[in-house]
């Protein structure tokens, strides 16, 4: 393989004020547009490979959050720029020439709503199909813009146009990218001619322009689009399948005409997979690029396994002509790769840093458009997932005599061992410097009197270890085929959980199931999962195997995660990971109210509970159910408010039974204080300290309640 040669990147201001995640030259690279976390586009203009900062470029603003890609239109249709974003939009600006106004004579000239999450990717389609543009969003759907204009040769010189757009599922757990294929049909510069139908005349190749795009996505796969024009919509022609995580850019390289296609995909598995289709008729091939012995790891001299990049790869473009592809990795570095003539892919230069203005019509982008805490949630869900795997095994095959008992009374099962197993060993292959915060621990298993217990604990938890990749699932987490943990690794990692917890740093809180009592009747119980970073929790992870995906519609199934991240809102998914579902608190008038309390008295005082609802007038019974399910059901707006008043003076609450539902409920637009209306102090170690009871409800029901519960606490008082 040809050595690569290392070439330094030529830095550019741009005056954004937070990070900036694209940077795009037009077709003539005259113009550089960028886009940023502070919500904005820049323009510039390039004169002899620099970009010019006279009035520090125009700067467009309409987005209200962090603006991931902008891309250009064909010149023909003048000068139009696109742009996508978290809050779920999708812009199209056009300059006005001679025009003065905020924005410095660039307009908005549409505004796409149709998605309900993050629109992640925008791709212009091959002038030759006219003014298109394809767009992949987190919700796992995929839409098509199309500019109809009024009989105009320049598809965007009139003003009389109207928009259509097609919108179709593309990936169930979200879609990362979109491209669109070469307009001319391969093999059609050898083979002048299509085939007609019988009895007509055959059509010019130039005619038989094909409406075809990939998308990438969180299911770890490809997938390939058509349009039929019998129907008018969008139908998917292939699948490819290859990479083990998430596919983070997929790129259709341009074709003059030759029978070969080429795509090229990145992905989270740190590898870039090229496809290749000799003919239409023919399968797509894969070969994965090389970087072994031309690329080092950049903690190591070490060469790389091969296959593999040195950190996730984020992004691949194509020249214009096809041949020449660059790749954009985690490491800071883009590489650019060539087929020879023995048909194997050479890196042939290294760029260190950002990418040199000069190789305007080589490369896209090369920075991340990922979410804070993006892995750690992706982690998360699959551990949470693997670990109700666990539990719903375990009381298919419950024994009598595997259950034990801990000092506080409540029941413990090997349900609570093997399911913490799981989820630490896979926190601590993904982040190994991560310390845990976990209610059980491995001493009782280690005595002799326990050996069969710990057998079968072993052999459910490497059960769910080793089982087929999920969506969003990866290898380097210790899960799938050939994964298997020793008894010892598996003990160590329940044991992994005895951090005393604390106000800085990271930690994780694990509660394998909370409510023990629940699980034994086959009721409701919860797999808990929480990231707490300096005392704040940012991540939340709830599985309940047992609670139905819709109580309105049973027929829907049974198994529910919730997830949620500090900043982006919260949501339900299927047990699998499909069917996303945002959630938000819906406002309940007082005369509605309900509680959604325990089913154990001794775990919250259903007295003290009726008594607060004599005070607000309730009359509707309460929702009684075990484990953090409830805050799930709040959030989704099944119950107006959570109480939960200890039964005990010195009782003090666990911060894993608290800190997953405090993210989701706040992330659904509620507030959770405790019954003297402070916030849950998760940076006090293992419990919430003086923190006494927990209320929580919709911003609109939460004040109501919690004067009810302060009145109800003096009459208490009074009376003792």
């Amino acid at each position: 393989m040809a050595t690569a040669t290392a070439t330094e990147s030529v830095p550019i201001e741009t005056a954004h004020e937070d990070m900036i995640h694209d940077a795009q030259l037009d077709y003539y690279g005259k113009r550089l547009a960028t886009c940023s976390s502070d919500r904005t586009v820049k323009v510039f203009d390039v004169i002899d490979g620099e970009a010019q900062r006279s009035g520090n470029g125009h700067t467009l603003k309409g987005h209200t959050g962090p603006v991931w890609q902008v891309a250009w239109a064909h010149p023909k249709f003048g000068h139009i720029l696109a742009s996508c974003s978290y809050d779920g939009k999708v812009l199209i600006w056009k300059e006005q020439q001679g025009q003065g106004s905020a924005t410095g004579g660039w307009n908005k000239v549409k505004e796409h709503t149709l998605h309900t999450a993050s629109v992640n990717s925008v791709s212009w389609a091959p002038h030759e199909l006219g003014a298109i543009l394809a767009c992949a969003s987190s919700d796992g759907k995929l839409s098509v813009l199309t500019f109809k204009s009024s009989g105009s040769a320049n598809g965007f010189a009139t003003d009389d146009g109207t928009w259509g757009a097609d919108i179709f599922n593309g990936h169930a757990i979200g879609c990362n990218a979109v491209s669109w294929a070469p307009a001319i049909q391969p093999g059609s510069l050898i083979v002048p001619q299509t085939q007609s139908l019988p009895n007509q005349p055959a059509q010019p190749a130039s005619l038989s322009s094909v409406k075809r795009i990939a998308s990438a996505g969180c299911d770890n796969l490809v997938r390939i689009w058509g349009y039929r024009d019998d129907t008018q919509s969008w139908v998917e022609e292939e699948t490819l399948e290859g990479h083990t995580d998430w596919v983070r850019d997929v790129a259709w390289a341009p074709n003059i005409g030759l029978p070969r296609s080429y795509i090229a995909t990145a992905s989270q598995d740190k590898t870039v997979l090229i496809w290749t289709k000799d003919s239409p008729t023919s399968p797509w091939v894969k070969t994965a690029l090389d970087p072994s012995s031309t690329i080092t790891s950049p903690t190591s001299t070490v060469p790389l396994p091969a296959g593999k990049f040195p950190d996730v790869v984020w992004r691949v473009s194509w020249s214009l002509a096809g041949n020449l592809l660059a790749v954009s990795c985690g490491d800071g570095k883009v590489t650019l790769w060539k087929e020879n003539l023995k048909g194997v892919w050479e890196c042939i230069r290294m760029y260190n840093g950002f990418v040199r203005p000069s190789l305007r019509h080589i490369f896209r982008r090369s920075y991340s458009m990922s979410l804070p805490y993006a892995t750690e949630k992706q982690v998360a869900v699959a551990a949470v997932r693997r670990a109700c795997q666990v539990t719903s095994a375990v009381f298919n095959k419950l024994v009598k005599n595997e259950t034990l008992t801990k000092g506080d009374k409540s029941p413990v099962t090997v349900g609570d061992y093997a399911a913490q197993a799981v989820i630490s060993t896979i926190l601590n292959r993904a982040f190994p410097l991560d310390p845990i915060v976990g209610e059980e621990d491995a001493t009782d298993l280690r005595e002799e009197s326990g050996h069969g217990l710990r057998d079968r604990i072993i052999e459910l938890a490497n059960e769910a270890l080793v089982g087929e990749l999920g969506s969003g699932d990866s290898t380097e987490w210790g899960i799938g085929p050939g994964q298997q943990q020793t008894t010892e690794q598996l003990l160590d990692a329940i044991d992994r959980g005895n951090h005393a917890g604390g106000p800085t740093g990271r930690m994780w809180t694990i509660d394998p199931i909370d409510g023990t009592k629940g699980f034994l009747r086959g009721e409701q119980y919860a797999v808990c999962l929480s990231l707490i970073v300096d005392a704040q929790v940012q991540i939340g992870v709830i599985g309940c195997p047992n609670l139905p995906f819709d109580s309105l519609q049973p027929g829907l199934g049974r198994g529910v995660i919730f997830v949620a991240v500090k900043g982006q809102g919260a949501e339900q998914i299927t047990l699998e990971g499909g069917n996303s579902h945002t959630l938000k608190i819906s406002n309940i008038p007082a005369t509605d109210i309900n509680f959604l309390e325990s089913v154990e008295a001794a775990h919250s005082s259903h007295s003290f509970n009726d008594r607060v609802s004599s005070l607000l007038n309730i009359t509707r019974s309460p929702i009684r159910m075990d484990s953090q399910a409830k805050y799930g059901c709040l959030a989704r707006g099944e119950g107006a408010a959570y109480l939960r008043m200890p039964t005990g003076v010195g009782y003090r609450e666990k911060i894993w039974d608290h800190a997953p539902g405090q993210i989701l409920v706040e992330e659904a637009g509620g507030v959770i204080t405790d019954s003297r209306g402070q916030p849950l102090d998760f940076g006090l170690g293992r419990t919430l300290g003086e923190n006494f009871g927990v209320v929580a409800a919709g911003k609109d029901v939460h004040a109501l309640v919690l004067a009810a519960v302060q009145k109800a606490s003096q009459e208490e008082r009074a009376k003792a």
